[in-house]
């Protein structure tokens, strides 16, 4: 069948999002709460299919409060006002941090892989459709209501499960690679200065 991503293969469908996962848009908290540990994922700490950056925290109080709004392990955080597309799986790191404003929480039910979704979610022609389907101009954004009827490409369970695993080994392995290039980095800007400075024995730098 023709589906948003292209022709599917027999054994595959096409489910609407509501249908294979619950969302929950993340609920107003005032600047003022922000006085504790319990970190809550803000747009900003959603980045590239994972958490970013430092996440601000309420006190214990607050988060009992928001209970509904805790994450678990492969919880799907979206951002919805601005940056539409960005999302990021939850790991057992974030496990009862909370999402707060800005955020839908997309949480797989049993027919879909998470970090097969996770890794869906990155596909061309869904980020487009991210952009055809936001609201307002200045500041795009999207709703709870919206999101849940992205069109979902739905192999079976065996073929979620294997998808994710070789993408996720991509990730990995683009994350050493990215460590060796900050590394390498830092060690460039640590050394230039010192050989210009003619304070450096230039003797065996090429070996």
């Amino acid at each position: 069948m023709n589906a948003l991503v292209g022709e599917l293969p027999r054994g595959w469908h096409q489910v609407s999002l509501r249908n294979v996962c619950d969302l929950v848009v993340g609920p107003g908290i005032p600047a003022a709460a922000f006085d504790g540990d319990v970190p809550v994922v803000k747009p900003r700490n959603v980045g590239d299919g994972k958490m970013v950056g430092a996440a601000d925290g309420v006190g214990e109080k607050t988060a009992t409060n928001l209970f509904r709004y805790r994450l678990v392990g492969g919880d799907i955080v979206c951002v919805r006002t601005g940056g539409l597309g960005r999302h990021a799986l939850v790991t057992s790191e974030q496990e009862g941090w909370l999402f707060g404003t800005g955020i839908i929480r997309v949480r797989p039910g049993d027919r879909i892989d998470p970090h097969y979704l996770n890794h869906y979610l990155r596909h061309p022609m869904v980020q487009d459709w991210f952009r055809r389907n936001a609201a307002g101009s200045a500041i795009p954004s999207i709703s709870g209501r919206v999101l849940g009827t992205l069109p979902i490409a739905l192999p079976p369970m065996e073929t979620q499960m294997a998808i994710g695993d070789i993408l996720r080994a991509l990730d990995e392995k683009i994350a050493v690679y990215d460590q060796i290039s900050r590394t390498t980095a830092e060690l460039r800007d640590t050394l230039l200065p010192r050989l210009f400075s003619g304070s450096h024995d230039m003797a065996g730098l090429g070996s």
